[in-house]
């Protein structure tokens, strides 16, 4: 494979990834501004019409769900999700590193228990109706393995920086 080709697949695989970060982000907004929206709405049908919504609760609990997940995904490709520094601050850079590594190594063994655990669940209740809406609650579930996958991404992009860096001798 020629250099040329290799750059033309790494623009494709950047234009790949701004494309699915735009998508959760796109998402993200969706089902929050959906679950607040129900909320509103059955605030409003209950107390101040007298006929409160019979679906709005159970929709607004699982708009949370999936807004937690995917929130869950942004966090990670942000890496904004909370942490303790205190030893990566008092460390030298390649102390660092190695640190940032087994942090990412951590998450992509959790995300991998969660997305097997979580193809389980989803896939035994997919035959489940949920109580008020026309879906099932394996949809609901779904969110679980792609969120874990999506973030096992992510950590696998921070395990290769951070041995990058350990390589270089260069902070992350």
């Amino acid at each position: 494979m020629t250099v040329l080709a290799r750059r033309g697949d790494d623009r494709t695989m950047t234009a790949l990834a701004r494309f699915a970060a735009r998508a959760v982000d796109t998402l993200a907004i969706a089902t929050f501004s959906a679950m607040f929206a129900c909320v509103i709405a059955q605030v409003v049908f209950r107390y101040f019409l007298g006929s409160p919504l019979t679906w709005s609760d159970e929709l607004a609990r699982y708009l949370f769900v999936w807004c937690a997940f995917l929130g869950w995904i942004v966090a990670a490709r942000r890496r904004t999700h909370l942490g303790v520094d205190i030893f990566v601050t008092r460390v030298p850079p390649r102390g660092a590193a190695a640190l940032r590594l087994v942090g990412a190594l951590a998450a992509i063994v959790f995300a991998g228990v969660l997305a097997f655990y979580g193809v389980r669940v989803a896939s035994r209740n997919l035959d489940v109706d949920t109580t008020a809406l026309f879906f099932t609650i394996g949809v609901v579930y779904a969110i679980v393995p792609v969120a874990a996958i999506a973030v096992a991404l992510h950590a696998i992009a921070d395990a290769g920086r951070a041995l990058a860096a350990l390589a270089r001798r260069a902070p992350i």
